[in-house]
Order: C-alpha cells, then structure tokens, then sequence
C-alpha cells in the first residue's frame, strides 16, 4: 500500500546535507561525532522522504519493512523491523518542511548477543540543486 503524505507537495528535490548524532543508553561515554552526508532527493523522494527515513534508521541493515507508518501534517512517524542478522527495531518521527526536517529516531538490535539501544538526532537542510 503506497501512502502518499499530505505534506509531499512542500519537501523540495535538491542536493540535502544531513547529520545524524547517535548515542547508546547503556554507553553514556561513547560520543561519536555527529555524521553528515550530502544526498541527491529526487522529486519520488520529495513526495515520500519515507525512503530517506528508512536509510537513516537502519543503515545497512537488511530486510527491513515498515510495520507502522504515519504521516500527521508535516510530521512522519514509524516503526521499522528489520529482519536481518542484527534484528534491528527502530522507531521515530521526522518532522519536514520545504528546505529542512528534523527528528529522533530509537533503535534496539542485537549486537554481539546483547540487546543495545541506540537514539539518534537527525536534521537536514536543502543546500541546492543536485
């Protein structure tokens, strides 16, 4: 079932620089450095940034399908399972307006044998054209 959000129309295409911060509940010391990347969204991104979502929730894991998807104005809220080797669950919202979005985003998956949790800051902004 494609979903298509009321808030579509207002994401611009463009070249996006986005920044992801993560931390672990049970490592408070562990502070990587907030990771950023420049993405290309294409007009289908900019009507669904669900894909985005996804690619920022889990990256790299695999087999993963949204069991919940709700889009309330300019608001995208989810739960994400992955069925992959790491059985990751991610759960979040996303808040997005023509030129920028911003959200937190809670992953639980198993590494190592241990049940880790992690929670990530997102934010993006529109910087230009591809």
């Amino acid at each position: 079932m494609a979903l298509t959000p009321a808030y579509g129309e207002d994401v611009s295409p463009g070249l996006w620089e986005i920044t992801m911060e993560s931390r672990v509940a049970a490592a408070p010391a562990w502070a990587p450095s907030p990771f950023s990347l420049r993405q290309c969204l294409t007009a289908n991104d900019a009507r669904d940034p669900s894909g985005l979502v996804r690619s920022l929730s889990v990256p790299g894991a695999t087999g993963c399908d949204y069991t919940e998807r709700n889009y309330s104005g300019n608001t995208f809220r989810f739960v994400l399972d992955c069925s992959g080797s790491y059985g990751i669950k991610s759960r979040g919202s996303v808040t997005f307006d023509t030129n920028s979005f911003s959200g937190e985003i809670t992953a639980t998956g198993n590494l190592g044998g241990q049940t880790t949790e992690f929670q990530s800051k997102v934010s993006g902004k529109r910087i230009g054209d591809c």
